[in-house]
C-alpha cells in the first residue's frame, strides 16, 4: 500500500518540490519522485482488488465501501500525478501551481480512504477488534511459513504502546466508566505482554489467549465510543449524566454488579463536584429576587437527583435491574430540572447590576475596577469580549474562582471551533493540522514568559547581598511552586493538542473532545499560575525599587 503522509513521505517532498518548481528552481528530483509514485499507484489500483479477493468473499462484502472509495481516490492520485508530471516536464508553471493547490486536497482525501481501508484489511477476521485478528492472522501466517517469526514480537509491542497511550490520555476523563475503561485497557496490555514475552506455537494454542484480549479491548473500545457519542449527543445538558445513562441502556449487560456500581458511585462523586461549586456561589449574598427564589428549587431538584442515584445504586447491588427505566427517566427530569435553573441563574447575571467580589462577597457598583471594601480586582464580563455566564453552575462542574477564570479568547476560540470543523467535515485534515501548529507556537509563547520571570527572579545583580538572601528565603520558593503550577498546565496543554493531533490518523470524536477539555484545564492552570506570579513580580520591582533608592541615597 501507498505509506501514509508522514514529515519525510515521497508525497510531501512533491509537493515541496511543485513549490520549488514554482520558483524555478530544478525540478529533476521531484519529477523522479512524481514517476515513482506513479508507479506505484498502478501497482495498487491493480493489486487492492486481487488482495482482496483473496481473502474471499466476506471479505469483499465486509469491506466494499471502504474499498470502492479508496479505489476512486487511487484514481483520482493517479490523475493528479500525471498532470503534476506534465507539467514539470513541460515546465509549466501555471499547471503547477493549479497541481500543488489541487494536492491540498487530494491528499487528505487519499490518506483518509488509505486509513479507513488499512483498518479494515488488518482488523477482518473472526473477533471484534484490529489487534485481535491482526494477531491471529499473524501467528497463522508463522505457523504457514508465510511470516517471519520475529513480526510477532513486534505487533505485540505496537498494539501495547497504543493502548499506554490510551490509557494516558483516559487517565484525565473526568466522566463515569472511566475505571472501568482504563481497566481494559490494562488489562490488554498484560495480555499482550504476556504474548510477546512467550508465543503461541499454533493459531489453536493461541486463539484462546487471543479471545481474552478480544473481549477486553473491544469492551473498552465500545465503551470509549460510546462515551464520545454520549458526551455529543446525549439527552439532558450534563455530560457525565449522558455517558452514565448511555451505559445504563446500551452496555450494562457487559458489566458485573460491581463495575456497574462503581460507575455510578464515579457518577455520584462527579456530582459532588458539580454540587459544590453551586453550595459555594449560593452561600454568597446576592440581591437578585431571582436568585434567591430559585436557590431553594435547585436545592430539591439535586436531592432528588442524589435520590435517584441512591436508588440506581441499591437496584444494581439488589440485582433488580428491571427497576433501572423508571431511575434513568427520574435522572433525566431532574437533570432537565437543573438545566432550567441554570437558565434563570444565567438570566439574573445578565441582568445583575452590581458585580460581587469573589474574595469579600461585597456587592460594587458596576464601574469599579477593585473592590470597594478589600481592594480585590473584580471580574469584569465585557473584557472577554463576551456574555457573562452565571457563578450559579450546577452544569459545568468544579470551577475556578472568579478572580482566577480564564476568558475564552479569540486564539482558544478558533483552536476549539476547528476541531468541530474538522469533526464535521468544514475544514480538512491539513487545515486542522495548521491549527494546531499555531497553537503549539502560542504556548511557546508561555514558556518564553516563565524563562523571562525566571531569569527576571534570579538575576543576583538586581540586589544587594543582603536584599538578595531575603527575597531568596522569603519569596522564591513560593515563586518556584507558581511556576511548577505554570509548567503543570503548559504540560497538559500539549497534552490536550496532542490528543487534537491523534485525530488526523484516528479520527475518534473522542480525541478532539479530550483534547478540548485537556486544553482548557492546562490553560487554566497556567493562567492560575500568571495571575501568581504577576503578584511576586510587583513584589520584585517593589525591591528593586528599593534597591535603586537605596543607591540614590548612598
Amino acid at each position: 500500500m501507498i505509506p501514509r503522509q508522514d514529515s519525510d513521505h515521497p508525497i510531501d517532498k512533491i509537493r515541496f518540490g511543485l513549490m520549488v518548481a514554482i520558483g524555478g528552481e530544478d525540478s529533476s528530483e521531484t519529477l523522479n519522485l512524481v514517476k515513482a509514485q506513479e508507479r506505484i499507484a498502478r501497482r495498487e489500483i491493480e493489486q487492492v482488488p486481487q488482495r482482496a479477493e483473496a481473502r474471499g468473499q466476506e471479505f469483499l462484502d465486509f469491506s466494499q465501501e471502504s474499498r470502492t472509495a479508496l479505489m476512486a481516490q487511487l484514481e483520482s492520485y493517479l490523475e493528479w500525478l500525471t498532470r503534476a508530471r506534465t507539467a514539470l516536464e513541460q515546465q509549466d508553471s501555471s499547471e503547477t501551481v493549479r497541481a500543488y493547490e489541487e494536492s491540498q486536497e487530494i491528499l487528505p482525501e487519499l490518506n483518509a480512504a488509505l486509513e479507513r481501508y488499512s483498518q479494515e484489511f488488518s482488523g477482518f477476521g473472526p473477533f471484534e477488534s484490529m489487534p485481535a485478528n491482526t494477531l491471529f492472522r499473524m501467528i497463522q501466517g508463522i505457523e504457514s511459513k508465510e511470516v517471519e517469526t520475529p513480526a510477532w514480537s513486534q505487533y505485540c509491542k505496537y498494539f501495547s504502546k497504543g493502548i499506554v497511550e490510551r490509557v494516558d490520555t483516559l487517565g484525565q476523563l473526568d466522566m463515569p466508566g472511566r475505571e472501568a475503561l482504563q481497566q481494559d485497557y490494562e488489562t490488554s496490555i498484560d495480555i499482550l505482554t504476556a504474548l510477546k514475552a512467550e508465543r503461541p506455537q499454533t493459531a489453536a494454542a493461541a486463539k484462546p489467549k487471543i479471545a481474552e484480549l478480544d473481549t477486553v479491548y473491544h469492551r473498552a473500545e465500545e465503551l470509549e465510543r460510546l462515551m464520545a457519542d454520549a458526551i455529543e449527543n446525549g439527552p439532558t445538558a450534563i455530560p457525565a449524566t449522558n455517558v452514565l445513562l448511555a451505559i445504563l441502556r446500551e452496555k450494562h449487560q457487559a458489566y458485573d454488579s460491581d463495575t456497574l456500581a462503581a460507575m455510578v458511585e464515579e457518577y455520584g462523586e462527579i456530582m459532588d463536584g458539580y454540587t459544590e461549586t453551586f453550595e459555594e456561589a449560593a452561600s454568597r449574598p446576592t440581591d437578585s429576587a431571582l436568585v434567591q427564589e430559585e436557590i431553594p428549587r435547585t436545592l430539591d431538584t439535586l436531592d432528588s437527583h442524589y435520590t435517584a442515584i441512591e436508588d440506581l445504586s441499591a437496584a444494581i447491588e439488589d440485582s433488580e435491574l428491571d427497576k433501572l427505566p423508571d431511575i434513568i427517566q427520574r435522572l433525566i427530569d431532574t437533570a432537565a430540572l437543573l438545566e432550567e435553573s441554570q437558565e434563570v441563574f444565567d438570566t439574573a447575571a445578565q441582568h445583575q447590576t452590581n458585580i460581587t467580589c469573589p474574595s469579600c462577597s461585597r456587592p460594587n457598583p458596576p464601574e469599579n475596577r477593585k473592590c470597594e471594601a478589600c481592594g480585590e480586582i473584580l471580574p469584569r464580563p465585557e473584557d472577554a469580549g463576551v456574555t457573562s455566564s452565571s457563578t450559579f453552575s450546577v452544569l459545568s462542574g468544579p470551577a475556578l474562582e472568579e478572580n482566577e477564570q480564564l476568558q475564552m479568547t479569540e486564539n482558544v476560540a478558533r483552536l476549539f471551533q476547528a476541531c468541530d470543523d474538522v469533526a464535521d467535515g468544514v475544514i480538512t485534515p491539513e487545515a486542522f493540522a495548521n491549527e494546531l501548529k499555531l497553537a503549539t507556537i502560542g504556548l511557546k509563547e508561555f514558556v518564553d514568559d516563565l524563562d523571562s520571570v525566571a531569569a527576571t527572579a534570579l538575576d543576583e545583580d538586581a540586589f544587594t547581598p543582603e536584599q538578595f538572601e531575603v527575597w531568596k528565603t522569603t519569596h522564591l520558593p513560593y515563586l518556584e511552586e507558581v511556576a511548577v503550577t505554570y509548567q503543570a498546565g503548559l504540560e497538559e496543554a500539549q497534552l490536550g493538542l496532542h490528543s487534537m493531533e491523534k485525530f488526523l490518523t484516528d479520527p475518534d470524536r473522542l480525541h478532539l473532545v479530550e483534547g478540548i477539555r485537556l486544553t482548557w484545564q492546562g490553560l487554566s492552570t497556567i493562567n492560575r499560575g500568571r495571575l501568581s506570579m504577576e503578584t511576586y513580580l510587583k513584589m520584585l520591582e517593589d525591591v528593586m525599587a528599593e534597591v535603586a533608592d537605596d543607591g540614590m541615597a548612598t
